[in-house]
């Protein structure tokens, strides 16, 4: 499970399936977790460590021409979306407006809630578990295209951007520069600096449309975009 969380795939493939007839797709990698867990008395956070200090864990998401059509020999990191509950935390995040659950304490995120019944579009869209079952195969990370439109035209979506008291709304308030608010909103959404695409781009917006209008447009533009929405 744990090596699946980080590498987009498990070696044995669900990884809820160990049987006679699903052998791992690496035998003594596997072994070799084995005893390394056992040997750190199953402390999950050195397990981690070990996978995440890899060569495997490290490896662009980008393949080349031998491995384009590889997706179970780790050849290169496989490309996977946030998981339902982990990306509206994201976009709760990088918007500043927290999400509000219904009887749930003020501040609560989606990765925190136990009841899966709490009434969530968004995270019914995005593929949460509807728990009927003790296997993993219950919630899913598949793009579709209800969800890229949810992103596109959700009114919740919007709310969060434009609410007050939100990220945008503080960059407006203390009158940033428009690179300034290039900047955090790249920073916050991508963990990185804005490339120059980025920057042409949100040149243009603030060239045609008044600040705050521009600076939810560019946020807007990031929370649809495949490096905020793919772990890669």
């Amino acid at each position: 499970r744990i090596w699946k969380q980080f590498l987009g795939r498990g070696l044995v493939e669900p990884e809820d399936d160990f049987r006679s007839t699903n052998p791992p797709t690496n035998p003594a990698l596997l072994d070799h977790l084995a005893e390394q867990l056992v040997a750190d008395r199953f402390d999950l956070r050195k397990l981690m460590r070990h996978i995440l200090s890899s060569r495997v864990y490290q490896l662009s998401s980008i393949p080349n021409q031998t491995n384009a059509n590889d997706e179970q020999s780790y050849s290169h990191h496989l490309v996977k979306r946030l998981p339902a509950a982990v990306l509206l935390d994201a976009i709760s995040e990088v918007t500043g407006t927290p999400e509000s659950f219904t009887g749930m304490p003020r501040g609560t995120r989606a990765i925190q809630l136990w009841d899966n019944r709490l009434p969530s579009y968004f995270l019914d869209t995005f593929g949460r578990s509807e728990r009927q079952s003790p296997c993993e195969c219950g919630s899913s990370t598949e793009p579709t295209m209800a969800q890229t439109l949810h992103l596109m035209n959700a009114p919740e979506i919007d709310a969060k951007i434009t609410a007050a008291g939100s990220r945008v709304d503080g960059l407006i308030a203390r009158k940033a520069t428009p690179r300034q608010i290039v900047d955090e909103l790249c920073l916050s959404a991508l963990g990185r600096p804005p490339n120059d695409r980025e920057v042409r781009a949100a040149e243009k917006l603030f060239a045609g449309s008044p600040p705050r209008q521009a600076a939810e447009d560019f946020l807007w533009a990031l929370l649809n975009s495949y490096d905020f929405l793919f772990v890669h």
